[in-house]
């Protein structure tokens, strides 16, 4: 859970669940709850009923990805799926925020729980020395790793100085960075080069490098990478034209799937005069 899910949570009170109850479901409902939340409520509305199969109401707490719903609605077709929060489409209100329920531990400490599970899921005893401190140190490193969803492209750039009539090519090269691929959560490693050419302003060079660790630090794909590098740097400088190539080792070919220890994977992003093969050729000079 990133630091920005925290600093949104919502947290519910059992009043506000209860008058969730009355004004959605009827006095003489049967009721059915999903574990654990659902059941929770289904609880709180005295209409529960034992068997999921003679439900006239499905209900859980929320609805997020949407899997559970689309799980007991294909598995009991006949009941109505309701829960007392809904992130999906078209409802906004909550889609980027934690909801904390009444009935549930603190946010940090129910994130720790999920790590317990799934040790617990891949056969680990949770309470063996080695482990005992795993859940809190996971989800601190998830924090850190992915803190970039905190971070906001314009106010890194919103510092920029005059460029004192400079017009060509800037290229800040070996830009470290690790970031966290998104289809299997494990870490890519490589290095940016990131070029531009201003029009009357420049930026600093520590600026270059926090604008890769503010999209490095999220939940990502290279292409989406490079890409977003490129788009805000030329959306907040203005440059003529920037350019951004990325060369990285992804863990999730090297330690699974097809095991290709060393490969490497490159993506480039061209905006603006780079798209043009005479600049093209002098920026990618510079990335070797």
């Amino acid at each position: 859970m990133s630091e920005q899910l925290r600093s949104n949570a919502v947290t519910l009170s059992w009043m506000v669940v209860k008058n969730w109850i009355d004004r959605v479901l009827p006095v003489d409902a049967k009721v059915w709850g999903v574990p654990r939340g659902g059941a929770i409520v289904a609880g709180l509305s005295g209409r529960t009923i034992v068997q999921p199969e003679d439900a006239e109401y499905i209900i859980d707490d929320i609805i997020d990805s949407g899997k559970t719903r689309d799980y007991w609605t294909s598995k009991y077709p006949n009941a109505k799926f309701v829960a007392v929060i809904d992130k999906q489409p078209p409802n906004r209100e909550f889609q980027k925020s934690w909801v904390h329920f009444p009935w549930e531990e603190e946010p940090d400490i129910d994130a720790e729980n999920s790590v317990v599970r799934l040790l617990q899921f891949l056969g680990e005893d949770p309470k063996r020395e080695g482990l005992l401190e795993t859940p809190k140190r996971v989800i601190k490193a998830w924090k850190e790793m992915l803190a970039g969803y905190d971070q906001k492209p314009t106010e890194i750039l919103s510092k920029d100085f005059s460029g004192s009539g400079y017009d060509q090519m800037i290229v800040l090269k070996k830009i470290q960075f690790t970031s966290t691929c998104e289809h299997h959560m494990l870490p890519f490693v490589g290095e940016v080069t990131i070029g531009y050419i201003p029009t009357d302003r420049v930026v600093g060079l520590s600026k270059l490098a926090r604008i890769v660790d503010c999209f490095a630090l999220r939940l990502q794909i290279q292409e989406q990478l490079t890409e977003q590098i490129a788009k805000s740097i030329q959306d907040c400088l203005t440059p003529r034209g920037v350019g951004v190539v990325i060369t990285a080792h992804h863990s999730c070919m090297s330690c699974r799937g097809v095991k290709k220890i060393g490969a490497e994977m490159v993506t480039c992003s061209l905006h603006g005069v780079f798209r043009e093969e005479a600049v093209r050729a002098e920026f990618f000079s510079h990335t070797h």
